[in-house]
């Protein structure tokens, strides 16, 4: 079980790079590449990471990581 889990998380870090990288070389925001990978990785799309559970975790993690951030976007005065 953990494994499957480590290899989906693999999967989602690499693909989002990759789009995320793609998408800044013609100046497209990143919000736009995650949820393009998101969108492919998922149940719906290439079905890459495939049981739903597994999916909600990893949109947990990913919201986790946005407004950890988000939070060194602000400067402490």
């Amino acid at each position: 079980m953990e494994l499957h889990f480590l290899t989906d998380l693999l999967v989602v870090f690499a693909l989002g790079g990759v789009v995320v990288y793609g998408l800044r070389q013609v100046r497209i925001p990143a919000i736009v590449g995650l949820l393009l990978a998101g969108a492919t990785i998922g149940p719906h799309g290439l079905s890459l990471v495939s049981d739903t559970h597994r999916v909600e975790v990893l949109t947990e993690i990913g919201v986790v990581i946005l407004l950890f951030t988000i939070g060194f976007e602000f400067l402490f005065s």
